[in-house]
This record gives structure tokens, sequence and C-alpha cells, in this order.
């Protein structure tokens, strides 16, 4: 399960912010994740449970954002989500897309406590 060590990386990333390094606590951590990155949303959240424990991280949330594939079409310039992964557009039928979302992901923000 490659999910634990990406978030041991996350956790790791965060605590390397100068906020978090200066004694902040975080209440939240945002991750973008796309629905083609390979990464299995549910099994991240699960181990990113895990991975905070022990830390000063401990009890932080996980904002996870889920993100759709997106296919932009060479043809008309549309973006569109694709039916069952077809490329073809749905406004002018150029079977010319390209993917430009779905793919990432991201650690997006940090939310601070007071």
């Amino acid at each position: 399960m490659h999910e634990l060590s990406i978030a041991e990386s996350i956790v790791d990333a965060v605590r390397r912010q100068p906020p978090v390094r200066e004694g902040r606590r975080v209440a939240r951590i945002g991750v973008r994740v796309g629905d083609t990155s390979g990464v299995n949303a549910e099994a991240l959240a699960f181990c990113f449970e895990v991975a905070l424990r022990g830390t000063e991280l401990d009890g932080a949330v996980l904002d996870l954002e889920r993100v759709p594939v997106r296919f932009r079409c060479d043809g008309c310039g549309r973006e569109f989500e694709p039916v069952d992964f077809d490329p073809r557009c749905p406004s002018c039928g150029a079977d010319r897309g390209r993917l430009v979302g779905g793919d990432e992901l991201s650690l997006t923000h940090l939310e601070l406590e007071e």
C-alpha cells in the first residue's frame, strides 16, 4: 500500500513548514487527489491518521478533495468530463482530447489554530 508512504510524505512536508516548526498547531491539512493519480483516496485518509499518530500534527483533520478526470478538446477547446474515459468531445465530436485534470496529487492548504 503506497498510500502510507504518501501520507508520511505529506506529514513530513507539513512538519517542515515554518509555522509548524515555530510551534503553531495545525487544525486542517488540504490535499487534492485526482481520480487517475493512482492514489486510493479512502486508503490515503486511513493512512494519514496512522501517519499523524505521535506527531505534533496528531488531531489535525484531512480535507481531502477528489478531482475528477477532465479533458480539453484540441478541436474546439471545450473542457469536459469524459464518460467511460472516452476522449471524444461531446460538443464537436473530435477525438483529439487531452487530459488536463484528474491526475494530480498535491498539498493545497494548512489551517492553523489561533
